[in-house]
């Protein structure tokens, strides 16, 4: 960047403004010079100004209301002023009301005024540097909020796609599993939506319910590898063998394992692997209880009891009161007992706010 070298002296004595300008002309300064404070204003307006020096006392205009008037056309300019010994005190009112830089005595010595100019440039430049650097950072901030801005919202919009792309791509999977097994239409949807309810009632987070929602439709993705007769039998209630029965609760290993080993999936891996396990020991495929089974397989665990209780074909005369029922008598056997109340409290509040909008009495459901 190119830098300010000019200069602005103002004096009505022609005399004093050729001696200055012969004693600065080869310090590299471009030097303008104006007779009145009128005309030094005009050169301000149309010239690159760094340093002004004004004479105190001039006729029409003084040197102070100059240089009040210059300090509002060059904001950045260093202002300076010329004066004689009697009006010395004069001089100083002025510096500590504008607060200018220096004032010049007449009559000067050459290598004083020279050092003055000097140090009011050095003092210009810093401040003129100081000044681009701060509109610098200023702008680079600027800048960088926007890029911030930018990425975030490119990041949140990938994420939103890419959580599309799974959600999609896991309802897939889940209506494939769903289509070879033994399970009542809409299964996979009804448990999600419930899972997720239920989630919140036991106090988890959105992001923790939705996700648990989400992985619990893969909860039987491991019987896609099932040989299709063994469900073709388990669907039409025909006893299987010892080996076939362990064959078929082999799809809880094999969904686990369908699922990879990214962390993104791990609680689909814990639900696909442990929601038949039983709160007392005796499920599989580890025999897990109590809180040893992960929480997310808990509580999938008792929804798609519930839903296989209240909508599968070979239930039909199952109503939702007694397949809750059901689910209360296995609670601390099959299930989680905290698990187990909640869920009943949820449905119960269902069926009555749904008894209560068509004039009947509410339900409660009994140990």
């Amino acid at each position: 960047m190119e830098k300010n070298t000019g200069i602005l002296i103002v004096d009505d004595e022609k005399n004093i403004l050729s001696s200055l300008k012969r004693l600065l002309q080869n310090e590299g300064y471009q030097i303008f010079i104006a007779l009145s404070g009128m005309e030094g204003l005009e050169i301000l307006k149309r010239e690159k100004i760094g340093v002004v020096a004004s004479d105190l006392m001039m006729p029409e205009m003084d040197g102070v209301t100059f240089l009040d008037k210059a300090s509002e056309i060059t904001p950045d300019a260093v202002l300076m002023l010329l004066t004689g010994h009697a009006t010395l005190d004069n001089a100083v009112n002025a510096i500590n009301r504008l607060g200018l830089f220096s004032f010049i005595i007449k009559p000067w010595k050459s290598e004083v005024i020279k050092s003055d100019f000097s140090r009011a440039f050095d003092k210009y430049n810093l401040v003129v540097d100081n000044k681009r650097l701060h509109d610098l950072t200023m702008e680079q901030n600027k800048k960088l909020a926007e890029w911030t801005e930018t990425l975030e919202e490119r990041v949140k919009i990938r994420t939103l796609l890419l959580e599309e792309a799974v959600g999609d791509t896991i309802s897939i999977l889940a209506r494939i599993a769903e289509s070879k097994d033994n399970t009542p239409e809409g299964h996979i949807y009804r448990v999600s939506n419930m899972v997720f309810e239920l989630s919140k009632k036991l106090g988890l987070s959105d992001d923790d319910s939705e996700r648990i929602s989400q992985f619990s439709m893969l909860h039987d993705i491991g019987k896609v590898i099932v040989k299709d007769d063994i469900l073709i039998k388990e669907r039409d209630g025909i006893p299987l063998t010892s080996g076939e029965l362990k064959h078929s609760r082999n799809h809880t290993i094999l969904g686990e394992e369908l699922l990879g080993v990214k962390p993104f999936y791990q609680i689909g891996r814990q639900i696909a692997r442990s929601h038949h396990e039983n709160w007392d020991g005796s499920g599989y495929p580890d025999g897990l209880a109590l809180e040893e089974i992960p929480l997310a397989a808990r509580i999938v665990a008792v929804v798609d009891m519930f839903d296989q209780l209240a909508y599968n074909k070979k239930y039909t005369k199952t109503t939702a009161v007694e397949a809750l029922k059901t689910i209360r008598n296995l609670s601390g056997v099959n299930f989680d007992p905290s698990v187990v109340e909640s869920f009943i409290r949820m449905k119960c509040s269902h069926l009555n706010h749904k008894r209560q909008s068509m004039g009947n009495t509410t339900i409660a459901v009994n140990a």
